[in-house]
Protein backbone atom coordinates (compact mmCIF):
# COMPACT_ATOMS: atom_id res chain seq x y z
CA UNK A 1 0.00 0.00 0.00
CA UNK A 2 2.54 2.93 0.87
CA UNK A 3 4.52 2.05 -2.35
CA UNK A 4 1.70 2.10 -4.57
CA UNK A 5 0.49 4.83 -2.91
CA UNK A 6 2.82 7.81 -2.87
CA UNK A 7 5.44 8.69 -5.97
CA UNK A 8 7.72 9.41 -3.08
CA UNK A 9 8.71 8.15 0.11
CA UNK A 10 11.34 9.56 2.85
CA UNK A 11 12.77 8.03 5.72
CA UNK A 12 14.88 10.04 8.55
CA UNK A 13 18.03 8.89 8.59
CA UNK A 14 18.63 7.08 12.12
CA UNK A 15 21.97 5.50 13.15
CA UNK A 16 20.02 2.49 14.64
CA UNK A 17 23.31 0.97 16.23
CA UNK A 18 24.45 4.02 17.55
CA UNK A 19 21.00 4.82 18.99
CA UNK A 20 20.66 0.89 20.70
CA UNK A 21 24.29 1.09 22.28
CA UNK A 22 24.78 -0.73 25.80
CA UNK A 23 24.66 2.41 28.87
CA UNK A 24 26.72 -0.29 30.93
CA UNK A 25 29.57 2.20 30.79
CA UNK A 26 33.31 0.13 32.12
CA UNK A 27 34.56 -0.07 35.75
CA UNK A 28 36.10 3.30 35.66
CA UNK A 29 33.42 4.67 34.11
CA UNK A 30 29.80 3.00 35.29
CA UNK A 31 26.73 3.81 32.88
CA UNK A 32 23.56 5.02 34.60
CA UNK A 33 20.20 4.05 34.15
CA UNK A 34 21.20 0.71 32.50
CA UNK A 35 17.99 -0.50 33.09
CA UNK A 36 15.49 2.03 31.42
CA UNK A 37 18.25 2.45 28.53
CA UNK A 38 17.92 -1.58 27.87
CA UNK A 39 13.89 -1.13 27.98
CA UNK A 40 14.60 1.42 25.55
CA UNK A 41 16.84 -0.38 23.04
CA UNK A 42 14.44 -3.58 23.21
CA UNK A 43 11.50 -1.07 22.34
CA UNK A 44 13.14 0.68 19.40
CA UNK A 45 14.74 -2.77 18.10
CA UNK A 46 10.95 -4.29 18.15
CA UNK A 47 9.91 -1.52 16.36
CA UNK A 48 11.62 -2.70 12.89
CA UNK A 49 12.52 0.39 11.75
CA UNK A 50 16.04 -0.77 9.20
CA UNK A 51 13.53 -3.70 8.10
CA UNK A 52 11.45 -1.30 7.10
CA UNK A 53 13.14 0.93 5.45
CA UNK A 54 14.35 -1.95 3.61
CA UNK A 55 12.03 -3.57 2.44
CA UNK A 56 9.93 -0.80 1.59
CA UNK A 57 13.38 0.11 -0.96
CA UNK A 58 12.52 -3.08 -2.67
CA UNK A 59 9.25 -2.50 -3.16
CA UNK A 60 9.54 1.30 -4.77
CA UNK A 61 12.76 1.20 -5.68
CA UNK A 62 14.28 4.78 -7.09
CA UNK A 63 11.65 6.26 -5.08
CA UNK A 64 12.84 5.99 -1.26
CA UNK A 65 14.65 8.67 0.15
CA UNK A 66 16.62 9.16 3.31
CA UNK A 67 16.75 12.73 4.97
CA UNK A 68 19.07 14.10 7.81
CA UNK A 69 17.66 13.54 11.39
CA UNK A 70 18.08 17.04 12.45
CA UNK A 71 14.56 19.67 12.59
CA UNK A 72 12.69 16.67 10.92
CA UNK A 73 9.76 17.52 13.36
CA UNK A 74 10.22 21.23 12.92
CA UNK A 75 10.44 21.50 9.39
CA UNK A 76 7.57 21.72 6.78
CA UNK A 77 7.30 19.23 4.24
CA UNK A 78 5.73 21.77 2.16
CA UNK A 79 8.19 24.82 1.98
CA UNK A 80 11.18 23.48 4.25
CA UNK A 81 10.32 26.27 6.96
CA UNK A 82 12.06 25.35 10.08
CA UNK A 83 10.50 26.73 13.48
CA UNK A 84 9.61 25.26 16.27
CA UNK A 85 6.22 27.04 16.62
CA UNK A 86 4.67 25.25 14.06
CA UNK A 87 4.40 22.31 16.17
CA UNK A 88 1.75 22.46 18.38
CA UNK A 89 1.96 19.21 19.71
CA UNK A 90 3.11 15.84 19.22
CA UNK A 91 0.25 15.35 16.62
CA UNK A 92 -0.50 18.34 15.25
CA UNK A 93 2.25 20.49 12.68
CA UNK A 94 1.01 23.99 11.23
CA UNK A 95 3.78 25.42 9.31
CA UNK A 96 4.16 29.35 11.09
CA UNK A 97 5.56 31.02 7.50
Amino acid sequence: MLARGYDLIRFEKLNIKTMTRSAKGTVERPGRNVAQKSGLNRSILAQGWGLLRQRTGHKAPGRVDDVPAPYTSLRCSACGWIDKNSRKSQAEFVCSS
